[in-house]
């Protein structure tokens, strides 16, 4: 399943959920607000936070290799993961426009441009430990289930791509770990 399976039934995707999953969606988006109320707008407690800095998980972290293959079930389940933790301010299709994410600062990363920029590693530091408005989700899912939102993350930004010039998108910053 990929973000593009993801049924909209109305305007706002909120107004059509329910029971577990609108509790999901309403403790993630509580979490991301509270979040970012605890820490204001920035990751540091001296609120010198730069909103334009690169986030880099260390070399170590970065360099480390995915040992979850891109399985089918893996898929399946990184988007079953995705869906109930990252949708709210990722997005469905990980642009960083979900419901929740308007209200954050700085906004939630655009999934599909970044992902392809970064080594596995890199991105399940990154989910393991959070940074600012976003929630570290390392204890609150298993590392296995880490690594299998990496693996969605990159086959969603992976079918963004299809037919495109996969030249490395120059934001200004280095991506070296």
């Amino acid at each position: 399943m990929f973000a593009q399976d993801i049924e909209v039934t109305t305007a706002c995707p909120l107004n059509s959920l329910t029971g577990p999953t609108l509790q999901s969606v309403l403790a993630v988006t509580i979490t991301c607000v509270l979040t970012n109320l605890a820490w204001g707008a920035g990751d540091h407690a001296n609120g010198h936070h730069d909103e334009q800095a690169h986030w880099m998980a260390p070399a170590d972290a970065a360099n480390r290799s995915n040992p979850v293959s891109a399985t089918a079930t893996s898929l399946a389940r990184g988007a079953e993961i995705y869906k109930a933790n990252c949708l709210t301010c990722h997005g469905a299709e990980g642009e960083g426009d979900g419901p929740a994410g308007a209200a954050l600062k700085p906004p939630p990363a655009n999934l599909k441009v970044m992902a392809p920029q970064h080594p596995d590693g890199d991105l399940a530091w990154k989910i393991a430990e959070g940074r600012g408005t976003m929630p570290p989700w390392k204890g609150a899912i298993s590392e296995q289930d880490i690594w299998n939102v990496v693996n969605y993350i990159k086959r969603m930004s992976a079918a963004n791509d299809a037919g495109k010039d996969k030249g490395h998108h120059d934001d200004g910053h280095d991506h070296k770990h």
